[in-house]
């Protein structure tokens, strides 16, 4: 029963995820793909909290029918054709599994399944002892994932979030490369203390940041039409470097010890950087809109959307995407109200 226990334990959270789905609306967006107004214009009037008739509900749903214009039902063979159509829907089709290769690179997948064999080389020489700190851990990255969900994500946004769980990956994995560099051989003593710490706040670090996020960015960036596919391909690039990082992690540990958390804390800098100078900030656009994005000044916006970026852009800007969706507008003129701002009138 002991090994049962916990297996038993994990259909908790799946009977009860396919409980609440019985209760959970069809996004509208697939809705509107195939051909269902009425029911995406009642969903649509769920989420906002309006009357179908309502303005707001009423243009984001003409938005969302104009994505859609003659891209109704594709196959997923059409999909994957379409891909390259175009620079921009080519980029935001990569995104998604940059993103999700990157995430396990950060390594997570050589902790959770190697945390006994990591605590004993930092000096935990009990079994149980080692066991009991690898649950510590998992509920540990649980935790964290859940409040980050909750309170920060759309609070900090995806850019600064990926930013800094990166970087504060790479510090407790350099840390432990550093330690594990000293002390090749398990030893009790402060730092060995201090590396334990490492261990879950790398967990910490990583829950704040590549947990979710890869596939919360990869699933906005993704164009509408061509989502299914584009976030097909990314699921697959996470099983397919999940097994790659599961094979070769006991030997990494095995013969380069201080190596493998070298390898894994210099891709967290590499990935932060790649967000920082590459990414757009998503938060906060309808996803009809995220597309002017990545029409122009991709790397401009990036920086511009970054903390400090701006000081590289020697005072350059992105074009605000408000003039994208308008390309006859005059930026002197008003601009023409967008579903937050009208939102914001209808409040007030």
């Amino acid at each position: 029963m002991q090994w049962r226990t916990p297996i038993i334990v994990q259909i908790i959270p799946g009977v009860l995820f396919l409980f609440l789905m019985l209760f959970q609306p069809e996004s509208p967006r697939w809705l509107v793909e195939r051909g269902r107004y009425k029911e995406a214009e009642n969903v649509l009037a769920y989420i906002f909290r309006k009357d179908v008739s309502n303005d707001i509900v009423q243009l984001t749903l003409s938005e969302i029918r104009e994505e859609f214009v003659g891209k109704h039902k594709l196959s997923l063979i059409t999909q994957f054709r379409k891909m390259g159509e175009s620079r921009s829907i080519a980029l935001r089709c990569l995104i998604p599994s940059i993103a999700t290769f990157f995430q396990q690179w950060t390594g997570t997948n050589a902790v959770n399944y190697y945390t006994p064999l990591i605590f004993t080389g930092l000096g935990i020489s009990s079994t149980n002892t080692s066991l009991f700190a690898t649950g510590v851990y998992g509920v540990v990255k649980f935790v964290v994932t859940c409040l980050v969900l909750a309170f920060v994500i759309e609070r900090w946004g995806r850019k600064r979030t990926l930013i800094y769980g990166g970087l504060a990956q790479a510090v407790t994995m350099l840390w432990l490369a550093g330690y594990t560099a000293v002390h090749p051989e398990p030893t009790v003593g402060p730092a060995a203390y201090v590396s334990i710490v490492a261990v879950y706040l790398y967990g910490v670090a990583f829950g704040l940041g590549w947990g979710f996020t890869p596939l919360i960015l990869g699933s906005e960036v993704a164009p509408g039409h061509l989502r299914s596919a584009v976030m097909s391909i990314a699921v697959g690039v996470t099983w397919l470097f999940t097994y790659v990082i599961a094979q070769i992690s006991p030997i990494m540990l095995a013969h380069i010890k201080y190596g493998t958390y070298l390898v894994f804390g210099l891709a967290s800098i590499v990935m932060a950087v790649w967000v920082y100078v590459c990414i757009p900030e998503t938060t906060g656009y309808p996803l009809e809109d995220i597309r002017f994005l990545f029409e122009k000044d991709v790397i401009v916006r990036s920086l511009q959307d970054a903390p400090g970026g701006r000081v590289f852009l020697g005072g350059r800007r992105a074009t605000p995407v408000e003039e994208l969706k308008n390309p006859d507008m005059d930026s002197r003129k008003e601009i023409a109200p967008t579903p937050s701002s009208m939102e914001e009138e209808l409040h007030y």
